[in-house]
């Protein structure tokens, strides 16, 4: 579920680079090593959030929300934060010129993860454990037949 936060990251950051006509060098590469860390720390805290509260009993789409609510701010400010530190290298200030890349990568790829993973990943929780739930059911299901049919013989 935290690995789907990366191709979201990349996007963002092929986005941005096309718009300000960056090419992809090593610099930029080191970028995007630097952008799948953060990217990867935010779909955790929010997974594992979540999942504590299922662990508490909750159900799912109010253990999503309130881990949505809970979590919300610190990934904002770490996003925040990380994105106005690049931006004096994104802008090429001082003898920045070749770290340029750097910043233009993780400025687009961490803006695009956070605002489509916030949106996108209760959605693909959703999916994934009520899939898990429904196989499951149905292991449960069999087993229960299968009794029954030693039962009677």
């Amino acid at each position: 579920m935290v690995m789907t936060c990366i191709p979201l990251a990349i996007i963002g950051s092929f986005i941005l680079m096309f718009l300000t006509g960056t090419t992809i060098n090593m610099v930029t590469l080191l970028g995007f090593l630097v952008l799948i860390g953060l990217v990867v720390n935010n779909g955790i805290l929010f997974v594992d959030t979540a999942n504590r509260y299922r662990d508490e009993g909750m159900e799912l789409t109010e253990a999503l929300v309130n881990a949505g609510r809970v979590r919300l701010r610190p990934i904002l400010m770490i996003t925040l934060t990380t994105v106005l530190a690049m931006l004096p290298l994104a802008l090429g200030f001082g003898d920045t010129d070749m770290m340029q890349g750097l910043g233009i990568t993780v400025i687009g790829g961490l803006t695009a993860s956070t605002t489509l993973a916030l949106l996108l990943l209760p959605t693909f929780y959703m999916i994934i454990e009520g899939n898990t739930e429904k196989r499951a059911e149905r292991k449960r299901r069999r087993l229960e037949r299968r009794e029954r049919k030693i039962a009677e013989n």
